[in-house]
């Protein structure tokens, strides 16, 4: 099934409106995580957050079958911000989904070679990764390993 919720400030009605194929409940506590570390993506939603942390919650707005196609899922997910924007009261920063902030965007984070697609493991990352799966401890870990085991003897 899929969720199309909002966080809802309920000392002002404004909203920030999202979509989840997963639990609505798991979706929650993700979100008030990165809000009560301050780095939420949306900036309007971290202010409103900081200003009214208590008074939030999680609103379901609309509920999909999970065959729902993605572009339907979209087009419900705008329909709702449309519907807040109109009243004045959308905390999104974009208006479509997984598009980047403008933050994001000015400082350069989209264009790394992961998501890209070029990036690939020098041999010497391969062989740390390899020595690290086969239970081989890399550079001065063995050392502190030791230290810790004798500070537990005592």
């Amino acid at each position: 099934m899929v969720t199309i919720y909002g966080l809802e400030d309920a000392s002002t009605g404004a909203a920030y409106i999202g979509c989840t194929a997963g639990k609505p409940g798991k979706r929650m506590r993700e979100h008030r995580s990165l809000l009560k570390a301050g780095k939420h993506s949306s900036t309007k939603l971290q202010e409103a957050w900081n200003d009214h942390a208590g008074q939030f919650q999680m609103r379901v707005l609309e509920t999909m079958p999970a065959e729902v196609s993605v572009i339907e899922k979209r087009e419900r997910e705008l329909s709702w911000m449309k519907h807040y924007r109109a009243q004045g009261l959308l905390l999104n920063e974009n208006e479509v989904s997984f598009q980047p902030t403008p933050y994001a965007i000015a400082r350069g984070q989209l264009a790394t070679k992961a998501r890209a697609g070029t990036f690939t493991q020098s041999p010497e990352s391969n062989l740390k990764r390899r020595l690290a799966q086969l239970g081989k401890p890399k550079g001065h870990g063995a050392k502190i390993s030791a230290t810790k085991q004798a500070k537990n003897l005592r």
